[in-house]
């Protein structure tokens, strides 16, 4: 009879030699895994801390100039001369299995050329602001890795993905590290040429697939693309008008010194987003695919968990970020309350952003663009009367409102379709109404 300390011998012998074969079986895929969450850890990362470092860097003005730039203006009309083509990809390729168009694609990076020779006219000839020259540099930028990394996010080679949204970042962590290390001074202009260079990187390589593909492309259905894009464009440009504007609406009201204040803690409250982009990343064919039951129940879970961890985080990180921030000392006591609903609004800042891809797969886009533009119009006419006795704070919170009805009208699109998103609804409403509480009685 075996004693009690072989059999537990014996079962640890046994539990060792299933994990061996577990892992010899899924060698490459752990490998693989591992390698991804290296790289996404690192570019989220760099994302995420790069803008807060250039803050206690660049002069206050500087800093709200490069904010302005990176995702402000030039997110914006990144949407206008991207043309919609980037949310076609997945339509044609993943929902309409129409493999004959692909190569038509690649037309699209010649395209976008058009308005980066444009900028450099305008800059070197006739002298526009350097300000817009930035932000435009930026939208090329910006246009090429969304068309890029939807593409490869379409065929879940997420790893590539990952590094190329982050590109623009990237190259701002160089530039960092190049002035922490005493090489170049860094101000608004360095920056202007480190931003040109990596879009020309962009330029030549549409230039060489173009040359390589060119006799595949075939015209007409590029033009098929943009028949569909089009409907893509109103209405991407008309929502990232409303869940991006918030720099541009704050230059308007105020000065660049304040787009900083508000970027910085834009930037801070952001942290959560990279959770999103962890889900959009890997489970990115499946949003755009799976049914909308079952992404409704995931949807207000998802939303919950995000909001609890962005309080969580406000309620934190004075405690934590105050060791690493001068910019945070000297501006959180004054801002705490722009900071919270910042906070908070990353779930509709999500929740707008997951609903596109469901608005795209179900051809509403169009269907939207009327709403968007009469909430646009309403919001113009708020800020209007508001302006006399306009703060930051007040600004935040009308913006705040205005996402969160966005995504209502999103639900509202896919609900005249029968596609219907009740607990997503009844969780952003109670987010809302928690948050207003907070604001008003607690911060």
């Amino acid at each position: 009879m075996k004693s009690k300390g072989a059999i537990i011998g014996l079962r640890i012998k046994s539990k060792q030699s299933f994990m061996q074969k577990f892992y010899e079986s899924n060698k490459d895929f752990i490998k693989k895994q591992a390698i991804f969450g290296v790289v996404f850890s690192f570019t989220k990362a760099t994302v995420y801390l790069v803008p807060l470092l250039l803050a206690d860097v660049l002069s206050s003005k500087d800093f709200g100039v490069l904010e302005y730039a990176l995702a402000g203006l030039g997110m914006v009309v990144n949407t206008v001369i991207n043309l919609g083509v980037p949310g076609a990809y997945p339509y044609f390729l993943l929902k309409e299995k129409r493999l004959d168009i692909q190569t038509s694609f690649k037309l699209h990076s010649i395209i976008l050329l058009v308005p980066l020779i444009i900028n450099q006219i305008l800059f070197f000839c006739f002298q526009l602001n350097i300000n817009f020259y930035l932000a435009f540099n930026v939208s090329f930028i910006i246009a090429n890795q969304v068309f890029y990394s939807t593409q490869l996010k379409s065929h879940e080679k997420s790893l590539w993905a990952v590094i190329l949204d982050s590109g623009i970042y990237l190259v701002l962590l160089l530039l960092f590290v190049l002035s922490f290390s005493g090489f170049v001074k860094i101000n608004i202009n360095v920056i202007s040429y480190f931003i040109l260079f990596y879009a020309l990187v962009y330029a030549v390589y549409a230039i060489y697939t173009f040359i390589k593909y060119r006799a595949l492309i075939d015209f007409n259905k590029y033009k098929a693309i943009l028949k569909f894009s089009i409907h893509l464009l109103i209405s991407t440009f008309l929502i990232f008008l409303i869940t991006t504007s918030g720099r541009i609406l704050v230059e308007f009201f105020f000065d660049f010194n304040t787009v900083g204040i508000y970027a910085f803690y834009f930037r801070l409250a952001a942290v959560v987003v990279m959770i999103y982009q962890i889900i959009n990343i890997t489970f990115f064919k499946k949003i755009y695919t799976l049914n909308p039951n079952i992404l409704d129940k995931y949807y207000c879970m998802f939303f919950v968990l995000i909001y609890t961890l962005s309080v969580f985080i406000f309620f934190v990180s004075p405690f934590v970020v105050k060791y690493f921030s001068n910019y945070f000392n000297e501006t959180f006591v004054l801002n705490q309350g722009t900071y919270f609903l910042l906070s908070a609004q990353m779930v509709m800042w999500i929740a707008s952003a997951l609903n596109s891809s469901i608005i795209d797969r179900e051809k509403l886009a169009s269907k939207n663009n009327i709403k968007f533009l009469i909430l646009i119009i309403l919001s113009v006419v708020v800020l209007y009367f508001l302006r006399d006795i306009m703060h930051l704070q007040t600004l935040v919170l009308v913006h705040f409102t205005v996402i969160t009805m966005a995504c209502l009208i999103q639900y509202f699109s896919l609900y005249q379709k029968k596609i219907k998103f009740k607990k997503s609804i009844v969780s952003l409403l109670a987010i809302y109404a928690v948050s207003i509480c907070v604001f008003i009685f607690i911060i």
